[in-house]
């Protein structure tokens, strides 16, 4: 089982041309025996330009598991992904557009 042990979102804006947010997710996922990994995903969230950032959040990290997930080993069934949100993303920069 691939274990998320950290979570930083960059980059986050709110574009109004297309009404969501976007930014980068960044994770480190290790697996016992293996060298940590840490990949990254561009990722967006349809909220309005004033929702709260835990939404926003909990939007990031999902579209980025999902991508995750989209990977030939998770896509197979070969790995899982354990992450625990709440203990695992640090803090959000916003810069508005």
């Amino acid at each position: 089982m691939m274990k998320v042990t950290d979570i930083d979102i960059r980059d986050l804006r709110y574009d109004k041309r297309t009404a969501c947010f976007r930014g980068a997710v960044s994770m480190c996922m290790e697996t016992p025996g293996q060298a940590p990994k840490r990949v990254n995903f561009i990722c967006q969230s349809y909220r309005d330009e004033d929702a709260p950032s835990s939404l926003i959040t909990y939007d990031f990290v999902t579209h980025a598991l999902d991508q995750a997930r989209a990977m030939p080993g998770f896509r197979r069934g070969e790995e899982q992904i354990d992450v625990d949100i709440a203990t695992r993303v640090s803090a959000i920069p916003f810069r508005a557009a």
